[in-house]
């Protein structure tokens, strides 16, 4: 398995909310979009940008989009990346 998707299964597994802090299921929100007819299988780089999300704040996330969310919820969503990337690398290089 490919790094990239290492990190994304890490992330599914993650049982708190990185938006709202509720313990629930989460799943990988990317930051930084793939965008549509691009192959999700692929090594790709914005899969490093992803966060994990529970269902409700990833849907707000898309509809009021990054600008706004990040406004109305005074949070930088790469800051939140880079920590979970960072215990993901730290994680993986510590097994």
């Amino acid at each position: 398995m490919e790094k990239t998707h290492k990190y994304l299964q890490y992330l599914r597994e993650q049982d708190t909310c990185s938006l709202c802090y509720k313990r629930t299921p989460t799943e990988p929100h990317h930051i930084d979009q793939i965008g549509m007819g691009r192959n999700r299988k692929k090594n790709l780089r914005e899969h490093f940008t992803a966060i994990p999300v529970c269902r409700p704040c990833h849907t707000e996330y898309h509809n009021l989009g990054q600008k706004m969310y990040s406004t109305k919820h005074q949070i930088n969503p790469y800051e939140i990346a880079l920590y979970w990337l960072s215990k993901f690398l730290i994680k993986e290089d510590n097994p």
